[in-house]
């Protein structure tokens, strides 16, 4: 069975993030026993996700939570353990719904899965609370692509949320995933960045923190401000996502005096 770092190795052999058959490849070298988990650990992620499920947890319905692009991370396993059980996972890999079904059937028979493309998703209008997105968005960014499909995923996000439902999203912050979440979360949606703890061994200079990116979806014509709770901690890393953080912010700001200034002419 491949160590975790031989997994690391074959993920920088692949020649595409969104090429279905590189990731079926990935998960068939790796195995159905051997975890990975790409980003922060689930000991690291629970108590500010659960913080923010828990709010929207009903008394009589089940929150119904959506993980796209699941691929063999048990971030969907410690969810359901945690007690949200009408949880649905998507990939279009073959061999990594495969892989898990195996592993869930019988300790979690709730859970569903479906091998279906983030960017073309099956589901009604407003079928889900919650979408938790690990790593997702951030595999959609390549050269060959630019930002399409990135933008058709985060529209399909926003077409199968419900109202008053959130967007988690788990992300290294790159300036091109957050030009994407900045501009299609800006009106109607009440956005937030929080830092993951970064790992004991992630001392050096160019080890990536992860990020969690709230958006809650309101009326359309909301327009918030952008809330974070992190300061410059690590590297260039985060001092870019400092910069864009107040650039957005910015726009934003002008953007309300504007129609305030347009409302009183009015």
């Amino acid at each position: 069975m491949p160590k975790l770092e031989q997994l690391e190795d074959i993920l920088g052999t692949l020649e595409g993030f969104t090429v279905k058959e590189n990731w079926d490849r990935f998960f068939t070298i790796r195995g159905s026993d051997n975890e990975f988990e790409w980003y922060a650990e689930w000991a690291d992620l629970r108590d500010p996700l659960l913080a923010h499920l828990s709010k929207l947890q009903s008394q009589t319905l089940p929150l119904q939570i959506l993980v796209p692009g699941c691929g063999v991370s048990n971030l969907s396993d410690h969810l359901y353990d945690a007690g949200f059980k009408a949880i649905t996972n998507i990939d279009f890999s073959e061999v990594a719904v495969s892989d898990m079904l195996h592993r869930n059937a019988c300790q979690r028979p709730g859970m569903k899965w479906q091998v279906m493309d983030m960017t073309t998703m099956k589901f009604e209008d407003e079928s889900f609370d919650v979408v938790v997105d690990k790593g997702g968005l951030d595999a959609l960014i390549e050269p060959e692509f630019g930002l399409k499909k990135g933008n058709q995923y985060l529209s399909e996000v926003n077409r199968v949320l419900k109202s008053g439902g959130k967007f988690v999203c788990f992300t290294w912050g790159f300036s091109d995933v957050l030009g994407l979440l900045f501009s299609n979360f800006r009106l109607g949606w009440k956005t937030g960045i929080y830092p993951m703890p970064l790992k004991p061994n992630c001392t050096k200079p160019n080890d990536l923190q992860t990020f969690m990116v709230v958006a809650e979806k309101e009326m359309p014509s909301a327009l918030h401000q952008i809330t974070s709770t992190f300061k410059i901690s690590h590297g260039n890393q985060t001092c870019s996502l400092l910069e864009a953080l107040e650039n957005e912010n910015r726009v934003r700001k002008e953007y309300s005096t504007a129609g305030s200034d347009m409302a009183v002419l009015t």
